[in-house]
């Protein structure tokens, strides 16, 4: 049987495919599986009305569990949370950037984020939050 060109290019192109993908299956499988978190750590903090269906959510609550987080909030608006005590708050999440700034004008000092999309979640477990200068 006499196989023409375009048939062997064929089964070739066939061949690399398969390889690909069985190269993609085996590497994926010797990954190793990601660390168990060390310690559970619980955090409170003041959370928007918009936000209270994201941190309600099942699946949201089981990659934060995952992570060894038990994340709670009380409800505040924006501006309530800057003027409230945040006394045994890990975080504050407002609503926007202004909502930041009128915390900043309030003596709210909220830890440098990573980026300048991340000023909306202002936490963290190594530099609380602190008030006046």
């Amino acid at each position: 049987m006499k196989l023409s060109k375009s048939k062997i290019i064929g089964l070739i192109a066939l061949l690399a495919v398969v390889g690909v993908v069985c190269g993609t299956l085996v590497w994926r499988q010797s990954q190793p599986a990601p660390a168990e978190p060390t310690e559970q750590v619980s955090i409170t903090g003041y959370l928007g009305g918009e936000k209270i269906g994201l941190f309600d959510d099942a699946k949201f609550k089981a990659l934060a569990a995952k992570q060894g987080i038990a994340i709670d909030y009380r409800k505040a608006g924006s501006p309530a949370m800057m003027d409230t005590d945040r006394k045994g708050m890990g975080y504050l999440f407002p609503s926007s950037r202004a909502a930041v700034e009128y915390g900043n004008a309030k003596g709210v000092k909220a830890p440098k984020a990573t980026s300048s999309s991340t000023h909306r979640l202002c936490y963290t477990r190594t530099r609380p939050w602190r008030t006046g200068s």
